[in-house]
C-alpha cells in the first residue's frame, strides 16, 4: 500500500501530531551500527512487540535486519534536544520512498511518533518531488497495520498494477 504523497492532505489528527513533534530535529546518519539506536530498538520491540521474536534480537540480528542493504537506504534519527526519540530507515526509489522500518521511544504514551514519522516521510517525498511513499503490506485484520489506512489517497498493487484503494470497502 502506498499513499500518493503529491495529493496528501493532512487530517486533524495529523496536524496535531505535526504540532506535537514540530521540535524534533531530523538528522540523516550513515547506515552503521550505533549502540544508542540499538537500545531504543530493543525498548521499542519489548514494549510494542513483546513475544514476537524481534524483542530478543541480538546486535547482529538488528544489524542484518536494518543496516545491510543493496539499495539506496537512509537512516534518519529524530532528536528532542539531546534525547533520541525515533529512528526511521527509508529506501529511496525511482518514484518515491519506501518506509522500511521506524522505531521510537515507547515510554512516551500517546506521543504519536509513528504518525509523525509517516507525515515526515510524506513531506520528504513532496520536497524531493517524488509521488509515492510505500508503506508495505497491509492486512485488514492486523491492528498493528491499521495505521496505514489513515494516509489517503492510497494505492494498492493488484494483479501487477497500482490502483486507487479505499480500505473501508
Amino acid at each position: 500500500m502506498k499513499p500518493l504523497a503529491i495529493d496528501f492532505a493532512p487530517r486533524r489528527s495529523h496536524r496535531r501530531a505535526l504540532l506535537r513533534h514540530g521540535e524534533l530535529i531530523a538528522r540523516e546518519q550513515p547506515l552503521i551500527f550505533r549502540e544508542e539506536h540499538y537500545a531504543l530498538y530493543q525498548r521499542y520491540q519489548f514494549a510494542r512487540h513483546s513475544g514476537g521474536g524481534m524483542d530478543n534480537d541480538s546486535r547482529e540480528q538488528y544489524a542484518h535486519f536494518l543496516l545491510q542493504t543493496h539499495v539506496d537506504t537512509r537512516l534518519i534519527e529524530f532528536y528532542e534536544g539531546d534525547v533520541l526519540r525515533m529512528v526511521s530507515i527509508i529506501d529511496l526509489l525511482e518514484d518515491g520512498l519506501s518506509s522500511v522500518y521506524t522505531f521510537y521511544d515507547p515510554d512516551e504514551r500517546g506521543a504519536s511518533y509513528g504518525t509523525y514519522a509517516v507525515l515526515w516521510q510524506i513531506a520528504q517525498c513532496q520536497n524531493i518531488g517524488v509521488s509515492h511513499l510505500y508503506l508495505g503490506y497491509w492486512i485488514r485484520a492486523s491492528q498493528k497495520m491499521a495505521y496505514k489506512a489513515q494516509f489517503r489517497p492510497l494505492e494498492a498493487l493488484r494483479q501487477g498494477n497500482w490502483q486507487p484503494f479505499d480500505p473501508t470497502k
